[in-house]
């Protein structure tokens, strides 16, 4: 379903669990404009790929927007003490989800432009 809110103007890499997150990651990061990620995938989970960015130190760089079920506090503090850009709950708004993103996507790409003055 996200893929299809955001075709039209962005190309989607989309990954069926966490360790493929991870794979697709280890070859090129740096040509993603936002990570859209899951708590619960096969294998790997997404604080496991949350754990793996920070290591490897894109969360930085990289905007990650939490898209899941789970809506316990744990989970959102957890995800935030990541720093994750945001998280969302399922079922969302369509509109919404994509303006949040945009506005994500726009955000770091300044930051990267101008600098961390936030």
């Amino acid at each position: 379903m996200l893929g299809n809110i955001f075709r039209e103007e962005y190309e989607i890499v989309e990954a069926s669990g966490g360790q493929m997150a991870i794979d697709i990651m280890e070859v090129d990061a740096r040509n993603f404009a936002v990570v859209m990620l899951d708590i619960i995938m096969p294998m790997i989970n997404g604080f496991g790929v949350l754990e793996y960015m920070k290591d490897k130190k894109l969360l930085d760089k990289l905007p990650v927007v939490i898209v899941t079920d789970d809506d316990s506090e744990e989970t959102s503090d957890r995800a935030f003490e990541y720093k994750v850009a945001d998280l969302v709950i399922k079922p969302f708004e369509p509109k919404i989800i994509k303006r949040r993103v945009q506005n994500i996507i726009e955000l770091y790409a300044y930051r990267e432009k101008y600098g961390n003055n936030t």
